[in-house]
């Protein structure tokens, strides 16, 4: 009787650890980006793509549809050469970029700044 309860405390523990390295994570990519300097490239959009963000699990998008919640990617070429740099955007960002535009790419460490046509 003794080993159930002592068993859910070890999963709570569990679970409570490895989101606080989670959140240390993210917190630590965020620092790492502002600390960045501003890099600008000269690129080609190359593919964009959006996927549904829905936290929900898939017997609750059945019963209940989700949320038009998105994630907006965009893939960038550097026109010099160089792996492409796949960034996450806004929904009017993303509406402004079309596959094949060039111009200037700015982001800073791993966020996307922005992409002005020439």
């Amino acid at each position: 009787m003794n080993k159930m309860p002592l068993f859910f405390i070890i999963i709570i523990a569990l679970i409570v650890v490895l989101a606080s390295f989670r959140y240390m994570h993210q917190r630590r990519q965020n620092a790492l980006n502002d600390a960045a300097p501003l890099q600008t490239r000269q690129a080609v959009v190359e593919e964009k793509s959006q996927t549904p963000a829905s936290e929900r699990r898939s017997r609750q998008r059945q019963v209940t549809p989700p949320e038009d919640t998105l994630r907006y990617e965009v893939s960038f070429l550097p026109q010099q050469g160089g792996e492409a740099l796949r960034f996450r955007v806004s929904a009017t960002q993303y509406q402004q970029l079309t596959p094949g535009q060039a111009g200037t790419l700015q982001y800073r460490g791993t966020r996307f700044e922005g992409f002005s046509t020439r």
